[in-house]
């Protein structure tokens, strides 16, 4: 039995970031290692554009919270120069029940998205199907499934420390991909963490 897979593409206005996150890094003075012994850092990538933006969140040894928010306009050879942003960000409620509900939507377990890609499927039907092989026809039985893939969009890379473990982990266009398939559990609990980040900071509103 073989496993065809349809492939349709959807192309958006927006694509992946390509930006790396050690040059982001450097060029907003953050570490490549997260430096407190609970941190969460989102970056966020939009697309084709020379902007991304970090969002993070550290307790540090005297349990105080903060909570940064950085955009990063880079550097575009004949047309801008480097353009950084910080600000302090306040949070609706307490940080350490903001931090909470991370860990309640898995964000010290996650994977990355292209971890649970085979999961982004509508199951097809089983066909049975006529090829031309070496001169002859054959009839094959197969499984017709439909992948979506959008070459476009937001990346959310995830990087996370706390009680003596981390996690780092990407996903890409969530939002889409939600509404294509609500009732995966990775999309809903990177959907949870973003709301969480949106109804608390108040940034990447939609």
């Amino acid at each position: 039995m073989k496993n065809i897979k349809i492939l349709i593409i959807f192309l958006l206005t927006i694509g992946t970031s390509a930006q790396n996150i050690s040059g982001i890094n450097s060029d907003l003075n953050l570490s490549d290692s997260l430096n407190y012994e609970t941190e969460i850092r989102i970056y966020k990538g939009v697309g084709i554009t020379n902007y991304s933006s970090v969002f993070r969140m550290f307790k540090d040894k005297s349990e105080k919270w903060t909570a940064e928010f950085y955009e990063h306009y880079a550097k575009v050879d004949g047309q801008t120069e480097l353009r950084t942003e910080k600000r302090n960000l306040k949070s609706e409620n307490d940080m350490g029940f903001a931090f909470h509900n991370f860990v309640r939507s898995y964000v010290m377990d996650l994977p990355n998205l292209s971890e649970v890609d085979w999961k982004l499927t509508t199951r097809g039907n089983v066909e049975k199907v006529k090829r031309e092989y070496r001169g002859k026809t054959i009839e094959e039985y197969e499984v017709l499934n439909e992948v979506i893939h959008f070459t476009d969009g937001e990346v959310y890379k995830i990087q996370v420390k706390g009680w003596n473990r981390t996690n780092e982990f990407e996903f890409y266009n969530i939002d889409s991909y939600l509404i294509l398939y609500p009732e995966i559990d990775e999309l809903i609990y990177m959907s949870e963490i973003l709301e969480n980040v949106r109804n608390e900071f108040g940034i990447w509103k939609k």
